[in-house]
């Protein structure tokens, strides 16, 4: 469970089965900070938390849920090298006849071009950007 720099970004189905106090991921979680990882997500994934917290039916408990977790995390931010590099990831997986969502390519080239590991139960799907570190969530 180690990366260089023990740094990670948490994706949205992680974040989401924290949310959701998901035992077996709030221990991972709680695992990793315990080690003195220095958890992160992107500006990406929390669009995507709130976007699931604006279209629930519970969603003043869901927002407030949500602006919590975050506050409790680094959020990286898309800067023009991570643009770049997501603009040559898309073009590559589209020419390869791999396409894949372009918020996972956005948090994939946020992961590369910071040198962050990406923490996901999607690693069939995003194994498919080129040189991105994984760890496989539970």
């Amino acid at each position: 469970m180690e990366s260089a720099g023990d740094q990670f970004i948490i994706d949205t189905d992680v974040l989401v089965d924290l949310l959701r106090g998901l035992e077996k991921t709030v221990t991972f979680i709680a695992e990793l900070e315990n080690k003195g990882s220095r958890l992160s997500t992107t500006v990406i994934n929390a669009f995507e938390l709130y976007y699931g917290a604006y279209k629930s039916k519970k969603r003043m408990q869901n927002l407030a849920a949500t602006r919590k977790l975050l506050r409790r995390m680094v959020i990286l931010k898309m800067n023009l090298k991570s643009a770049e590099k997501a603009g040559q990831i898309r073009a590559e997986l589209e020419s390869g006849g791999h396409p894949i969502g372009i918020r996972d390519i956005m948090i994939g080239a946020i992961a590369l071009t910071k040198g962050y590991t990406l923490v996901t139960r999607n690693i069939a799907h995003l194994q498919k950007i080129k040189g991105l570190n994984l760890i496989a969530a539970p």
